[in-house]
């Protein structure tokens, strides 16, 4: 049971959180979701952070109000970009590398 939970952590753990947020983000109203401020630079006490407003950035750029999505954070679209294209990247690596195994080693099952 450990050994299945970790080949599930270290083979899925990063398709599943990157896909999740994003589905999260998607669904998210920007006009009225306010959470608690995460941004280590504000914990500290520098007012600067580059991580402000990225997450509305990103669910107003689902909605298609890129003009606010560039306000909140000029990073937002292309964050979408960088996560969807690292999410059909390991997907892509799964399916090939499945394949490879298979021809080199047979079926694991």
């Amino acid at each position: 049971m450990k050994e299945q939970l970790k080949y599930l952590f270290r083979n899925y753990f990063e398709i599943t959180a990157f896909s999740v947020g994003l589905i999260l983000l998607a669904l998210m109203d920007p006009e009225i979701a306010n959470g608690p401020d995460l941004c280590l630079f504000e914990q500290v006490g520098i007012t600067f952070c580059p991580g402000d407003g990225l997450g509305h950035s990103i669910a107003y750029t689902f909605n298609g109000d890129i003009s606010n999505a560039m306000q909140s954070n000029i990073l937002g679209p292309f964050a979408i970009i960088i996560l969807v294209g690292r999410v059909g990247y390991l997907i892509h690596n799964k399916i090939t590398n499945k394949k490879r195994n298979y021809i080199d080693y047979g079926p694991n099952d």
